[in-house]
C-alpha cells in the first residue's frame, strides 16, 4: 500500500498494558479509536495483542470501517511444529484473555504449550537503547523454560517482542522457528481495503502521535533510525 497515508498513535503514557485491567485497556483503545475516526481513516489496526483481546469486539460493534486486530500466531505455529511442543511468550493479560483461550481450544488441543508472561521484554524494548551482554543474560534466563521444554516453535505474542528477534534467535538456536503477527496483519489490511486503495502515485506520509511524546521520542528515533516529529495525542 505504497500510496496510503498512515497515522500511528502510541499510548506511551499508559503503557505497558499487560498489567492493567481489561476495562482500563478497553477505555484507552476506545479513546484512541475515537480520535482516529475524527481523522476519517479507512481502517483501524489495533496493533497490540493485549488491546485486541480487551477491545476488538467493542470496536467492531461500534464502527463500520474495518477494524483489524492481532492475536498470537498459534495457528501457524501449530501447523509448523514437528514435536508438538510450542512456546507462547505474551503479556499476562493476553494469556488470561478469552480470545487466547479460544485460540488454545482451536489450535492447541494436541500441543504441549509452554506459556510465559514476560513484562521484562516489554521493558527492554521500551527502555534499553541497545542489547548488551547484560541484557542477553536476562533474555536467556527468561527463555529458559522454553529451552528446557525442547520446543521447536515459539510464538511472540506481543508486538514488542519482535524487536528482540535477533537476541531471541541467537539464544534459542536455528532449530526453533519464531512466529509473530505483523506480516499476516498487513496482508489482511491490504485485502480488506483492496477496493479503496489510493491508485494515484502520490507521496504517502506517516504522522506520529503519542500520549507522551517526550517519553516516546528516544524509542521512536531508535526504532525508525531517524528523528521524527511526534505530536501529542
Amino acid at each position: 500500500m505504497p500510496n496510503e497515508n498512515l497515522i500511528y498513535v502510541a499510548d506511551s503514557e499508559f503503557t505497558p498494558y499487560g498489567n492493567k485491567s481489561e476495562q482500563q485497556i478497553a477505555a484507552r483503545v476506545l479513546a484512541i479509536s475515537e480520535y482516529l475516526i475524527t481523522r476519517k481513516v479507512k481502517a483501524i489496526v489495533v496493533a497490540c495483542n493485549t488491546a485486541t483481546a480487551a477491545a476488538i469486539q467493542t470496536l467492531r460493534n461500534k464502527y463500520t470501517i474495518p477494524v483489524i486486530g492481532l492475536e498470537p500466531a498459534l495457528k501457524p505455529a501449530s501447523e509448523h511444529t514437528a514435536c508438538a511442543r510450542v512456546g507462547v511468550l505474551a503479556t499476562q493479560a493476553t494469556l488470561d484473555s478469552q480470545k487466547y483461550q479460544d485460540l488454545k481450544d482451536k489450535y492447541g488441543i494436541r500441543l504441549e504449550l509452554v506459556e510465559k508472561a514476560s513484562p521484562l521484554f516489554v521493558e527492554l524494548v521500551e527502555n534499553a537503547s541497545m542489547i548488551t551482554p547484560k541484557e542477553l543474560t536476562l533474555i536467556e534466563k527468561e527463555l529458559q523454560p522454553f529451552i528446557n521444554a525442547g520446543i521447536d516453535s515459539l510464538v511472540l505474542g506481543c508486538t514488542h517482542y519482535p524487536f528482540l528477534t535477533r537476541a531471541i534467535s541467537s539464544i534459542m538456536g536455528s532449530k526453533v522457528t519464531l512466529f509473530e503477527s505483523g506480516l499476516p496483519v498487513a496482508k489482511e489490511v491490504q485485502r480488506r481495503l483492496i477496493n479503496q486503495l489510493n491508485r494515484v502515485n502520490d507521496q504517502s506520509s506517516i504522522h506520529y502521535y503519542s500520549s507522551n511524546p517526550t517519553k516516546s521520542q528516544a524509542m521512536f528515533d531508535l526504532i525508525l533510525n531517524s528523528k521524527v516529529a511526534i505530536k501529542p495525542f
